[in-house]
């Protein structure tokens, strides 16, 4: 996350009204269909959350309800087993709440909110067996880790709060995922250039005390990360240094880095700042977009982890701040947070994308996150 725009224009953010809007995707050529669900700051025009419908055959979007009641949706996660949603309010005082989505979609009901235990609450990430909510505060320095209770879905309160070892120096913590095999829950640490591992106990979900993982160099501020399919390897996006470092996954948990590789092309010298990350299911193409050069650079990664560059293709927007992969991996829909669009891109058989000139309008959205 930007520090920048936090400490000067992203504070009116804070106090206006934040939204959030379902998409329902039709693939082409099957009657399956996959949910999203798409988070958005709001400068009023567009409040609560709207159930949207997209149909693939013509890139269309279409609202079909609006949940006014809930704001300040700024990130989100679903549950689909239990059809559990679960929310930030992204805020000086942050939030975390639960709501339970009907069947259909067309219901949503609160579970409550809990504080989240600092400001600016950014991301969410579910144990595997489900019964802890981990949320990711970026004034902090903190992970909060909820137990959720198990009939009802609620967050409960008085979470473990995991904390990082350099007190000298405020922190930032920007993404939060237990481990493949979910015995470590790891944390990106923005402001201490680290990614920090704590031991979990799938048993009892107790939590050990934190290591350090990865330093990553100072004042690159790693922001998101992402693992492989097969788990053999870790990838993290720099805020700062706009590069893609690719870690190989020791035994004891730590992180050891093989390779280091800018997402911009090499004649831009103006200001950027990387933002998400994400890699296909076959484990063989990485994404991630670049906000100021407004871009998504495609990588192959080889056998040995390591990137080679396939493309860089303009978004066709403003701060591409969240991009997601649907679930077929034929479309990948991309959050401009200032130009308030979202935009659809094709998928080719090599992973490369194709533009289109869809654009649905919605104002500075953030995130999208899938609704199964």
């Amino acid at each position: 996350m930007l520090q920048t725009p936090r400490n000067s224009m992203f504070k009116p953010f804070m106090s206006a009204l934040m939204a959030c809007a379902v998409i329902s995707l039709t693939a082409v050529g099957a009657q399956a269909e996959t949910q999203l669900l798409t988070g958005a700051y709001s400068d009023g025009a567009l409040k609560g959350m709207k159930l949207l419908k997209f149909d693939a055959d013509r890139d269309e979007f279409t609202i079909i309800k609006s949940f006014e009641s809930i704001e300040n949706a700024s990130f989100a996660l679903y549950d689909a087993d239990n059809g559990r949603l679960y929310v930030t309010g992204e805020a000086d005082t942050g939030q975390v709440g639960a709501f339970k989505l009907s069947e259909d979609h067309m219901t949503l009901t609160s579970l409550g909110y809990v504080s989240s235990l600092a400001g600016s609450p950014c991301y969410l990430a579910l144990s595997p067996d489900k019964s802890r909510l981990a949320v990711a505060n970026y004034h902090g320095d903190i992970v909060a880790a909820f137990k959720i209770d198990a009939v009802s879905g609620a967050i409960q309160s008085d979470p473990d709060v995991l904390k990082g070892t350099d007190a000298t120096k405020m922190g930032h913590a920007h993404w939060v995922q237990w481990s493949p095999e979910g015995d470590k829950i790891y944390m990106v640490d923005l402001g201490h250039d680290e990614v920090r591992a704590y031991p979990y106990d799938i048993k009892t979900g107790t939590i050990g005390a934190a290591t350090s993982a990865f330093k990553a160099p100072v004042g690159s501020g790693p922001r998101h990360l992402a693992f492989s399919p097969d788990g053999r390897f870790a990838y993290v996006v720099t805020e700062y240094a706009n590069t893609v470092i690719t870690l190989k996954r020791e035994a004891n948990g730590t992180l050891t880095e093989l390779q280091t590789i800018s997402t911009l092309p090499a004649d831009y010298k103006e200001k950027s700042f990387a933002a998400h990350i994400q890699i296909n299911k076959a484990g063989d193409t990485l994404y991630m977009t670049n906000r100021g050069h407004n871009s998504l650079s495609v990588f192959r990664i080889q056998g040995d982890g390591q990137l080679t560059p396939l493309q860089t293709i303009s978004t066709g927007g403003d701060w591409p701040r969240f991009f997601l992969l649907l679930e077929d991996e034929k479309r990948l829909l991309v959050a401009h947070q200032r130009s308030n669009d979202i935009r659809t891109f094709h998928i080719n058989t090599d992973g490369s994308l194709a533009a289109t000139p869809v654009k649905f309008a919605l104002p500075k959205p953030v995130m999208i996150v899938p609704l199964k």
